[in-house]
């Protein structure tokens, strides 16, 4: 026998169906609609935040000149341009990677100016602020060489030795070496460039310059 013998107990039935769990289904029809007009509306905004920090950074590499266009014959210093658009890409972006390069390229740009301490603080930004692990690891080995370069000698090593360098192992005991040279540790030093020597990442362009280091050491008692 039919559950429902007659079409208008089929009609009632639904009816109260209806009563009972629409004011449900319609909630959630609007949260699934919401759910995925707010999925759309977060992508689009993060699609167009994303091509905003595209178009400053472009214009980094412009003031930096690393664009590859053709440099400017004016002469013109854009120091202070290169200053602030990095500057507002680390606030506007700063959760972006743009931002963690534009730190980069700004610690590059104190070194070259002979200005340590913004550059370490730079550093320190890029090392704090969402990078990638492997630029992170760039951004941790230009810090070792700034600390070296203020000085701080042992804060540098400190540093070197908390890191897991991983493919950029050679990178940072060569670093180690350098600054155990500037202390005149000289065993230490040599242990350093020969792991550097070693490491199964050291670049073929780099292993001659350590390996005038290591074999400079030979002659120092």
């Amino acid at each position: 026998m039919d559950t429902y013998r007659t079409e208008e107990e089929q009609i009632e039935a639904i009816k109260r169906w209806w009563q009972t769990n629409g004011s449900n289904v319609l909630i959630g029809i609007g949260l699934a609609i919401f759910i995925v007009v707010g999925w759309q509306f977060w992508q689009d905004q993060k699609r167009a935040t994303g091509e905003a920090a595209s178009v400053i950074y472009s214009d980094l590499l412009d003031a930096a000149g690393l664009s590859g266009k053709e440099a400017s014959s004016d002469g013109k210093d854009n120091s202070a341009t290169l200053v602030t658009l990095g500057e507002q890409l680390k606030a506007d972006h700063d959760a972006s990677e743009y931002a963690v390069f534009a730190s980069l390229m700004l610690a590059k740009h104190y070194v070259n100016a002979g200005d340590a301490e913004k550059a370490e603080s730079e550093l320190r930004w890029a090392v704090d602020h969402n990078a990638s692990q492997g630029v992170k690891l760039v951004a941790q080995l230009r810090l070792a060489r700034v600390l070296a370069l203020k000085g701080q000698l042992d804060d540098a090593l400190s540093l070197i030795d908390s890191v897991d360098a991983g493919a950029q192992a050679a990178a940072f005991n060569e670093v180690k070496g350098d600054i155990y040279v500037r202390q005149e540790k000289f065993d230490e030093a040599r242990a350093a460039y020969s792991k550097a020597l070693n490491s199964s990442d050291a670049k073929a362009g780099s292993k001659p310059i350590v390996k005038m280091k290591y074999d400079n050491l030979a002659v120092v008692n």
